[in-house]
């Protein structure tokens, strides 16, 4: 990874290296820590927005707790059945079968009759855990082999104990299963999809005035929705945004100024958050090169709040938001021989 970087001498660089080797998962998480606090939590906003826009278009499954893994289908090949035996070639194996019968018949003639039968007894011991263990008898298994059983050739003996025993572990797992779900359903709380709806609406809100007003009443806003949307995307960058004001007790005469990195840290794991939701139309990979691409025209001040305040458009209220970051038609030419570095009037901050 070292070897990477030889020359690189500023972060800046290292994002668009980063981007260039199509590591935009790492170089999203630089930009986080790189960029202005205020510009940071916008990109992130508008990275919950374009979330949103998705899962809008494609909600995630919800397979609950009863969920059964789809069994999957056949192969076509297997599907089909076999080709009757070629009746010149099963003839072939019946002499050559008769041929080695004669053979080991004129051997048992000369051997000792008394080591004949501790060797019958042996296999006939391993004949009978060969069965227990596969439920099907190995003469039984040759004449499957030698297609002698017309009627099923692939008939399996389902009275084998091992059989039996499975169906009773079947038995046992599947009444453990509705117990396990019984349990897990009764100490849960019911979904609320409204009331979740409402506290990321509400965390989102925070994190919008938050952005146009960076103030210390905005600021606590931004801390209460946090709290109240805990465990989302949207609820950890409203906490986000209140650790960018820079002060863990705003409402209070005496300032604490916020741990270094514990904004960006937010800002980072938001946005892993993100691409990591279930449902939507984009995977992972395309989602963070998305992000980069926004994050990028937010720190370099191409996209910012301005606009979306001129308009008096909330772009998370909005049918139609403030459309995502594409590049330009001179970066697209440059993305066919590589990443376009290009050059900014405002610089990361």
């Amino acid at each position: 990874m070292e070897d990477l970087f030889t020359g690189v001498s500023g972060a800046e660089e290292m994002v668009f290296k980063f981007a260039s080797l199509g590591r935009y998962k790492y170089a999203c998480e630089l930009m986080a820590y790189i960029g202005h606090r205020r510009a940071a939590v916008w990109w992130g906003y508008r990275c919950l927005n374009s979330l949103n826009r998705e899962l809008a278009e494609k909600p995630p499954e919800d397979i609950g707790l009863d969920y059964e893994a789809p069994v999957p289908p056949l192969p076509e090949w297997a599907a089909k059945k076999p080709p009757a035996p070629d009746p010149a070639v099963l003839a072939g194996i019946e002499k050559e079968l008769g041929d080695m019968r004669a053979k080991v018949a004129a051997m048992k003639a000369q051997a000792n009759p008394a080591a004949l039968k501790y060797i019958q007894e042996g296999k006939e011991r391993a004949f009978a855990a060969f069965e227990k263990a596969n439920g099907i008898h190995p003469r039984e298994l040759l004449s499957l082999m030698g297609g002698r059983l017309k009627d099923d050739p692939y008939k399996i003996n389902m009275d084998a104990p091992l059989f039996k025993e499975i169906e009773a572990l079947k038995v046992k797992l599947a009444a453990q299963k509705a117990e396990t779900i019984a349990t897990i359903k009764s100490v849960l709380p019911p979904k609320m999809p409204a009331h979740e709806k409402k506290l990321r609406d509400n965390a989102l809100d925070a994190i919008y005035r938050w952005v146009a007003a960076p103030d210390a009443e905005n600021s606590q806003k931004c801390l209460d929705a946090g709290n109240a949307a805990n465990g989302t995307p949207a609820g950890l960058l409203s906490l986000s945004a209140f650790w960018s004001f820079g002060n863990l007790m705003p409402q209070g005469d005496q300032v604490i100024p916020t741990p270094p990195g514990l904004a960006a840290n937010g800002i980072d794991k938001a946005l892993l958050m993100c691409a990591l939701a279930q449902g939507g139309t984009r995977k992972i990979p395309e989602r963070y090169e998305l992000y980069f691409n926004m994050g990028v025209e937010v720190l370099s001040g191409k996209d910012n709040w301005e606009e979306s305040l001129a308009l008096g458009v909330v772009p998370h209220r909005q049918d139609k938001a403030i459309p995502e970051a594409k590049p330009s038609t001179e970066e697209q030419k440059g993305n066919e021989i590589g990443y376009h570095h290009w050059k900014t009037e405002v610089p990361l901050e």
